[in-house]
């Protein structure tokens, strides 16, 4: 997984507000039960932070399609662009600009330039 950064690192962080943002105005939308706000409320967490991002990007999709599929013929093109946001976001990761790239980014080895020759 890639964390780039500049322009592209700062792109993929509003796409993982704009994910999190939708799900924010799923959860306004209707009565849900305690435990779907908790889990809504965790999602944007996770992707406001940049955190387990694959994961939190993963349950997104699967709810924002379900939120589609259940309600069709009043959702409209919302949640079909909100599963296709989230599904970018499992593809592309989570850029530079997010604690996944703190926690698994990039690692500088440093090797001996002799490695044969024992250390003394």
């Amino acid at each position: 997984m890639s964390f780039p950064t500049g322009g592209p690192g700062a792109g993929l962080l509003l796409l993982r507000l704009a994910v999190a943002t939708r799900l924010l105005l799923d959860s306004l939308g209707g009565a849900l039960p305690l435990w779907w706000w908790l889990l809504l409320a965790l999602l944007m967490l996770l992707l406001g932070l940049g955190l387990l991002t694959p994961f939190a990007a993963a349950v997104c999709a699967v709810y924002q399609a379900l939120s589609l599929f259940n309600n069709w013929a009043s959702a409209g093109p919302a949640p079909a662009v909100a599963v296709f946001g989230a599904l970018a976001l499992l593809l592309l990761g989570p850029g530079a600009y997010a604690l996944d790239a703190r926690l698994f980014g990039r690692r500088r080895l440093l090797l001996p330039s002799d490695p044969f020759k024992p250390d003394s």
